[in-house]
């Protein structure tokens, strides 16, 4: 790599110049540093500690004679040969660049040929020098450009100081406008009256415009015409009504836009002389009028803002946006308003509407109630009617079987004794039996109205129990509509003491355990066997597996604390499920269950002895 021949920085303001030099450098072997402002390069200077630099006479802010002065003023920069660029020729500008500190100067345009050789020279030690005769009138002609300049900056600065305060007063002006219509805005939310919120516009308008007076116009709630307010001299009246065929609404329905009107523009328009007509304005005045619109339908007309003051004191543009944020607000305000009336009346009539349809809702249930009634009742027609079908025979069996009992007893001929061994028995038998039959549908019947004691042992024959109770349960919507109940009870043993409503409470949850799957169970098979004086019963459904993990405490206490929540189509076993162990429990019995095919399968052994 090719050492460099020297550090230079070059300041300078144009950067067509810029790249000149540059590429001129580069091309000799320097390396080149540039600054396109001058207090900038300044303190690239102190930074990099150039071996040459470069200055422009001409730059922006500071001149290249008093960034000269601060680089000189710098110790580690005093003997930095400093090169003033300059398109000034003549000599009492070089000699002030001399005075400056500089080095010597390289005139503009560069010439490219000696550019190079130029800078060499000032490297090597070149200095130029003011004739001694003349120094110091260099030097006062010098301070006397830098004093002129001083005085030129602070101009400048006073300029841009005064400019800065006006812009702040302005800001300031601006910012109380803005407080105030926040605060207008505010106490507009609340207002429903159109004439109050029109009221309320045209006392703020009047003193932040100067007006001699405001009127406003709104449209009735009719349509068919303007009502209108007018602030005068502090005082507020009332505007003779406007219909809307009148000239000056019949103009502005026709007007397209919604911005504002005044001064000159208003006075050569077609809306004056009819402005003039309804006094909302006089002749020698400065005037404004704002037509409102809705701004969802620009063809909706709402009304309109009409406003005067004095002849000699024109609308300023900052008058004329603040006329325009009053009049949006005005006009929001009405919208609102309106909206917010409308709105209450929406309300009141939902209210009546939800008064009737609270009522045709109790109507409802009430109908609801009676039609569960009649439901209820029909199921329970249903299920006496199968009450009525089972009693048919045993009631047939006595009827029959007491004549021929009559009938033996009661022929004048004498029966024989084969007849009363073998025909007596077995009518008694037959009766006895009917008569079982009976007495335990009436037990059942008396258990389920609640007449009889739920713990009171007896005698139960364990298939007409199941029987009976899943008509019950089917009556009172344990078993869900829809499921199919298959049988298979092939017990021949199966008479055991015990309590009904134990059994009955056992098969309750059973049936609950069955129908309370993820996915209704369409089938549950029933099925009994009995194998030396030992009952068995077995309930399977189509309900979903259970858990593996939860299978094993299934008929233990607070399984659904321990169970994880059911996913992907399993289930928990069914809450009554320990319930039936400790019922099991009493009659030495014992229940397990196991997952089969798409359900479960529950099975109790009972010892009948």
């Amino acid at each position: 790599m090719t050492p460099s021949r020297g550090r230079i920085l070059c300041i300078e303001d144009n950067h067509v110049n810029w790249r000149l030099v540059e590429r001129l450098l580069a091309q000799a072997g320097f390396e080149t540093h540039w600054a396109p402002e001058g207090l900038q390069g300044f303190q690239m200077a102190r930074e990099l500690l150039p071996d040459l630099i470069l200055l422009d006479i001409n730059l922006p802010g500071l001149s290249g004679f008093e960034i000269a002065t601060k680089i000189r003023q710098q110790p580690e920069l005093a003997t930095v040969p400093l090169v003033a660029l300059t398109a000034k020729t003549q000599r009492s500008d070089r000699e002030t660049a001399l005075v400056a500190g500089c080095s010597g100067f390289i005139p503009k345009p560069i010439d490219p040929f000696r550019f190079v050789e130029q800078v060499s020279a000032y490297l090597e030690g070149r200095q130029d020098r003011v004739d001694q005769a003349r120094e110091g009138q260099v030097l006062r002609q010098f301070n006397q450009q830098v004093v002129e300049h001083l005085e030129s900056q602070l101009r400048d600065a006073q300029d841009a100081n005064r400019k800065l305060v006006e812009a702040q007063e302005a800001l300031e002006s601006r910012n109380r406008t803005l407080s105030d219509l926040l605060e207008l805005s505010r106490s507009l939310l609340g207002e429903r009256e159109p004439r109050a919120l029109l009221e309320r516009i045209l006392k703020a308008l009047v003193p932040a415009l100067g007006l001699t007076q405001a009127s406003a116009y709104h449209m009735d709630s009719s349509g068919g015409f303007l009502e209108g307010l007018r602030l005068s001299r502090g005082a507020v009246a009332a505007l003779p009504l406007l219909p809307v065929d009148a000239p000056l609404p019949r103009l502005l329905l026709g007007q397209e836009g919604s911005g504002p009107l005044l001064g000159e523009q208003l006075h050569h328009s077609r809306f004056w002389d009819p402005g003039l007509e309804i006094g909302i304005w006089a002749a020698p005045c400065q005037a404004c009028l704002v037509p409102f619109r809705d701004r969802s339908d620009p063809g909706t007309f709402w009304g309109f803002l009409a406003l005067a003051r004095a002849h000699d004191r024109p609308f300023l543009p900052r008058e004329e946006e603040l006329v325009a944020l009053h009049s949006g607000m005005c006009q929001a305000g009405l919208e609102n308003a309106t909206l917010i009336v409308s709105l209450n009346e929406s309300s009141r009539a939902l209210g009546s509407s939800y008064e009737r349809l609270e009522s045709a809702y109790l109507d409802l249930q009430t109908t609801r109630t009676a039609l569960g009634q009649k439901e209820r009742q029909a199921v329970l027609g249903e299920l006496f009617l199968g009450m009525a079908k089972r009693l048919e025979r045993p009631v047939f069996t006595l009827q029959r079987e007491s004549a021929v009992l009559a009938g033996l007893f009661s022929s004048p001929q004498d029966p024989g004794p084969r007849v009363c061994r073998e025909e007596a028995p077995r009518a008694i038998q037959e009766l006895r039996s009917a008569c079982g039959q009976i007495d335990s549908l009436l037990k059942a019947l008396i258990r389920r109205s609640g007449r009889e004691s739920p713990a009171t042992p007896e005698w139960l024959d364990l298939h007409d129990l199941l029987l009976q109770e899943m008509e019950f349960l089917e009556a009172e919507g344990v078993l869900p509509e829809g499921v199919e109940v298959k049988w298979a009870l092939e017990a021949g043993d199966r008479l055991l003491h015990g309590v009904y409503g134990d059994f009955a409470g056992l098969l309750s949850r059973l049936v609950a355990h069955a129908t309370g799957g993820p996915q209704p169970s369409p089938v549950i098979w029933i099925r009994s066997s009995s194998d030396g004086g030992l009952f068995r019963l077995e309930i399977q459904d189509e309900g979903g597996p259970i858990l593996p993990e939860s299978l094993g405490g299934a008929f233990e206490p607070f399984t659904g604390l321990r169970s994880p929540e059911a996913v992907l189509g399993l289930r928990r076993p069914g809450e009554g499920l320990p319930a039936c162990a400790q019922i099991l429990s009493a009659y030495q019995g014992r229940a397990s269950i196991r997952n089969e095919g798409d359900g479960t399968l529950v099975e109790l052994q009972l010892s009948l002895r």
